[in-house]
């Protein structure tokens, strides 16, 4: 959280922000349904939107994912861990 504002270390700050770069990134690939640049086959989501622009809002999601973290006084290495734990048993 080296890059992070003291005004942001905040619980309110990193929850809206999070969900605003969620938007973002629904936004680039809603725009392109409305396009008609988009398809769905086989489960594989094809669409004109830059693999490169997307790739950069995932980067934001991850950050602000980070600093909600953060602020929560997690560890999201310790979160993605409880994850893949969870969905491992459900395959059991």
């Amino acid at each position: 959280m080296t890059t992070c504002m003291a005004s942001s270390e905040n619980f309110s700050y990193m929850f809206m922000n999070l969900v605003g770069e969620v938007g973002e990134f629904a936004s680039k690939i809603a725009k392109a349904i409305r396009k008609e640049l988009n398809y769905i086959d086989d489960n594989d989501l094809g669409t004109a939107v830059d693999d490169e622009e997307l790739q950069k809002e995932a980067g934001d999601i991850l950050w602000q994912l980070s600093g909600l973290c953060t602020v929560m006084g997690w560890n999201l290495e310790d979160i993605a861990q409880q994850n893949l734990d969870k969905l491992a048993s459900r395959q059991q």
